[in-house]
């Protein structure tokens, strides 16, 4: 985390540019990743005005994060395959998303059934042709999928196990939070969803007090602790996937292993 006291008055994207010595649209794009701090809250508007005395502070860039989509396969059949998808790829659709690299590099047919938020990381699972995306898709709208992530949350849980029901825009929602451990104020979670409404977890998460490390749209409004400032990416991840194969009748339980990310912050919270 490199921190930057502010002198005069100017906007925040001339100052990034000017103490980073970077273009403009650089700056912007630091901006836009949300990993910048205004005297503690967490700032993503390029125009915000800085006074002098405000501190700046901008997470360190990680790099690190590269994905190979021949490399990235944790289970194959004739008809699925699924992958460990890492944070900062969007599932499918625009060019780069992890759908489009897995087509380029080793089917063309392949499509994704459901979806990981952005940064959410975790198994994402593909159908190898069209008839098997909408069989699949069948599973899915009939809750007949077991669908596990993990999270850090801020807050040690006073809860073994909490049932969640709550709408998310409106519709029905409902999330089950399992306590695995408690430490240095922070919880690791096991979280089972029943449904799955767009950032369901972060939101649920966020409405029983105890907000996902990381969430800048449900997180902490003001972080202070040095430990989560340098957090790039909400600690979400899709740990497993568990189901009736439609086509082999067959149990098929799918897991995928933390990102180095989660691993190291688990660890320094001690928690993992």
């Amino acid at each position: 985390m490199k921190k930057f006291p502010v002198n005069k008055e100017t906007d925040l994207k001339s100052f990034i540019s000017e103490v980073l010595g970077l273009t403009k649209n650089k700056a912007k794009e630091i901006i836009d990743s949300k990993n910048v701090f205004v005297n503690s809250k967490r700032v993503w508007i390029a125009s915000h005005t800085l006074k002098k005395g405000d501190i700046v502070e901008i997470a360190d860039i990680d790099n690190s994060f590269s994905w190979k989509p021949e490399k990235s396969v944790i289970y194959e059949d004739q008809f699925i395959l699924a992958v460990q998808k890492p944070p900062f790829l969007e599932s499918e659709g625009r060019k780069g998303s992890v759908e489009y690299q897995l087509r380029k590099v080793l089917d063309r047919r392949l499509k994704a059934i459901h979806r990981l938020d952005r940064e959410t990381s975790g198994v994402l699972l593909f159908a190898k042709n069209e008839k098997i995306f909408h069989r699949f898709k069948d599973l899915w709208h009939r809750k007949e999928v077991v669908k596990v992530y993990l999270s850090i949350s801020y807050g040690e849980a006073k809860f073994k196990k909490k049932v969640v029901n709550m709408p998310v825009d409106k519709k029905y929602a409902k999330s089950i939070f399992f306590t695995k451990k408690i430490s240095k104020g922070f919880t690791l979670f096991e979280v089972e969803i029943k449904t799955g409404r767009k950032h369901q977890i972060r939101i649920h998460s966020s409405k029983i007090r105890h907000p996902i490390v990381g969430d800048k749209i449900y997180g902490l409004k003001k972080v202070e602790d040095p430990l989560t400032k340098n957090v790039k990416r909400q600690m979400l991840h899709g740990y497993r996937l568990r189901f009736l194969h439609p086509f082999t009748g067959k149990v098929v339980d799918i897991k995928a292993p933390v990102y180095h990310d989660f691993y190291n912050f688990g660890k320094l919270v001690k928690l993992l």
